[in-house]
């Protein structure tokens, strides 16, 4: 703990930065801007570290991204800045925490601080529509930051890092401080999943899904079948309870039913498909940018889809030769480990 109180003391000031940039309202990315000078005045040492080939790529599809943006009938100044800057800085950021601070409890800190400091408004004002109206309603929620509603894919997103964290409640404890985070990060998951289910979000259930068979496949192949064995009844008995206390039709479903009423819907992923096959189909004949011609979004519901679709094929290389360096990252570090 006193690594953690430490670390507090020393960054206040930019862990405070960081929770202010997390509150989802119209003028919060300008609290980027505030993030990269105060970055390159007070923690210019660490700059050099930052240009690695995860960092120059990074700037490479940022400006790209950004010079292709600005010529977009949309832009405007600030974002173009903005989307020039913050991949890096928040990178920076990122090589800061590691390189400065070599500790766990510190790392444990910093998951929990970005995870709950990001979902925090969302939780609220989602939880507040909960107690009011219940499980009925538009997707859409307002969030008590803003005047107009939020899309329910915006908001699903805000619950990412806590539906992603479930898998972690499984892996051994070492510590007192573990399992204290093990705790706050399951009572994290439980409101969030009641958000998810309020928001419909499939989604975020598929990530949470994800999150346990990929921990425990990795678990299993290490432990013992005794530990194994007491995995499976920790999941299946909570699951055999829940299946026995809430019945498929509860209201607590009312909103992800409505999504799910629709066979074509399903088959279709809500017409994803329809959306990724144009966008996949455009990234060789219009290497520049397009329009969605679709009526079902505007989007292509895909990061690197709708880079191509906003930017063009430049800072689409970019940002996937980045995310297959990530990828290979992640391996080694799990064969490391």
């Amino acid at each position: 703990m006193r690594n953690i109180q430490l670390f507090i003391k020393r960054e206040f000031f930019l862990l405070l930065l960081l929770l202010i940039f997390f509150i989802p309202f119209s003028k919060a990315h300008y609290i980027c801007f505030i993030l990269a000078l105060y970055f390159i005045t007070f923690k210019n040492s660490f700059i050099n570290t930052v240009l690695d080939k995860f960092g120059i790529l990074l700037v490479l599809f940022s400006i790209s991204y950004s010079v292709f943006y600005s010529f977009t009938p949309d832009a405007t100044e600030s974002f173009i800045v903005l989307y020039a800057i913050s991949p890096i800085t928040f990178y920076g950021l990122g090589k800061y925490f590691s390189t400065k601070y070599r500790s766990y409890d510190v790392y444990y800190f910093l998951l929990l601080f970005l995870s709950l400091g990001y979902s925090l408004i969302p939780a609220i004002s989602i939880i507040q529509q909960i107690i009011e109206n219940g499980f009925v309603g538009e997707r859409n929620v307002r969030l008590i930051t803003r005047d107009e509603a939020t899309a329910a894919t915006l908001l699903g997103a805000y619950f990412t890092l806590n539906m992603a964290a479930i898998g972690t409640i499984f892996v051994q404890s070492a510590k007192k401080i573990e399992n204290r985070i093990k705790f706050i990060t399951l009572f994290a998951f439980i409101i969030s999943l009641l958000c998810v289910l309020r928001v419909a979000s499939r989604t975020q259930l598929g990530i949470a899904l994800i999150s346990l068979l990929v921990t425990i496949s990795y678990l299993m192949l290490k432990q013992s079948f005794r530990k194994n064995i007491r995995i499976f009844l920790i999941i299946a008995i909570p699951l055999v309870v829940i299946s026995f206390s809430i019945s498929s039709d509860s209201a607590i479903f009312n909103i992800l039913s409505q999504r799910d009423n629709s066979e074509e819907q399903l088959t279709e992923a809500n017409g994803r498909t329809e959306l990724w096959g144009e966008s996949l189909k455009n990234l060789t004949s219009k290497p520049f940018g397009w329009e969605m011609s679709s009526d079902i979004s505007k989007y292509s519901h895909n990061l690197w889809l709708d880079v191509d679709r906003i930017a063009g094929i430049i800072p689409f290389i970019f940002l996937l030769s980045f995310t297959i360096l990530c990828i290979f990252l992640v391996i080694k570090s799990l064969k490391i480990s």
